[in-house]
């Protein structure tokens, strides 16, 4: 019997965490779909890019929810992905249009 309560409650468990972790993607897709699609009209991109552009942001995105709970003490590794988001970019993208993203989306 105890076996079979602690089967049902490792289920439920299970359950949760995986709903909450679906969610967490979700987001980070929505988000990544939204700036890539922000950035193909922007930026004046091809089909192809902006769907790598997508790929690019949507790894961001989800590094970034799992940081961003605590902005404060994670400064260093969002500069660091920051970093590593521009260097994808700038293979994604030409010259101009990197020069472009540079200017209109890092300008802050």
């Amino acid at each position: 019997m105890k076996k079979l309560i602690t089967l049902c409650f490792f289920a439920f468990a299970l359950l949760f965490s995986t709903q909450s972790f679906d969610a967490q993607n979700k987001k980070a897709n929505a988000v990544a779909n939204e700036k890539a699609k922000e950035m193909g009209q922007t930026l004046k991109l091809y089909k192809d890019q902006v769907e790598e552009v997508y790929q690019a942001y949507k790894v961001y995105e989800t590094s970034y929810q799992a940081l961003s709970k605590n902005e404060d003490a994670n400064q260093i590794e969002i500069k660091k992905m920051n970093i590593a988001l521009d260097n994808k970019l700038k293979e994604i993208l030409n010259d101009e249009q990197f020069e472009k993203y540079i200017s209109v989306y890092r300008a802050n």
